[in-house]
């Protein structure tokens, strides 16, 4: 079994989680197969015993509809987005296509949630974010890192708009707050050395319930 993660020294992650959503099924229909896939990822989730990425790669999945979405996305989403989450855990959708991304907007519009995602290796927020939010968070993921004082400059904002900006991204779960003062986006994690270099485990080496 290969190890899903590599410890890092970033506060808000300390493990990526690599997990191929294909493994138990090819195409993802109905609840009950999304919740088996949800099952199997929480599993992985409390496995890492410490905060993670999910990195959940769809690029085997030929088919996936709102009902499954909803079971896996949606519920990934809120359970872990929510104060009272059983840990913490950020996710990130790869492999995704346009027939995968209809019935995933559909669902993050519906719950009012945000997902990254990377599309044709390039980096996308997806779900219903207001422009300006939107390009707060296209600016962070552009620098993959930054000071608070580095992204205000970038935007042209007084520090304490740059700080609200960058905390509300946190806390909507599609960037990290590494100190008070150094922001990531999801993406950058990748590139540091959180990520590891040979990773990851699927799906089916976790089980279901």
């Amino acid at each position: 079994m290969t190890d899903p993660a590599k410890r890092g020294s970033a506060r808000g992650v300390d493990a990526v989680l690599h997990t191929s959503v294909a493994t138990l099924f090819s195409n993802l229909v109905t609840r009950p197969t999304g919740r088996a896939v949800r099952v199997a990822i929480e599993r992985q989730i409390r496995e890492a015993r410490g905060a993670s990425l999910s990195i959940l790669d769809f690029s085997k999945v030929g088919v996936i509809d709102y009902s499954c979405a909803d079971e896996v996305i949606a519920k990934l989403l809120l359970t872990y987005g929510s104060p009272s989450r059983p840990a913490q855990a950020y996710f990130m959708a790869k492999g995704v296509s346009e027939a995968h991304r209809g019935p995933i907007e559909a669902v993050l519009n519906h719950h009012r949630i945000l997902l990254v995602a990377l599309e044709h290796e390039r980096t996308a927020l997806w779900g219903p974010a207001p422009v300006r939010l939107r390009r707060a968070w296209d600016d962070l993921d552009r620098l993959g890192q930054a000071l608070v004082d580095e992204f205000a400059f970038n935007r042209g904002l007084q520090r304490s708009t740059a700080v609200a900006w960058l905390r509300r991204l946190v806390r909507l779960r599609v960037a990290v707050a590494d100190t008070e003062e150094r922001f990531l986006s999801l993406p950058a994690i990748l590139d540091s050395d959180l990520a590891g270099r040979g990773g990851g485990r699927s799906l089916g080496s976790a089980g279901t319930d």
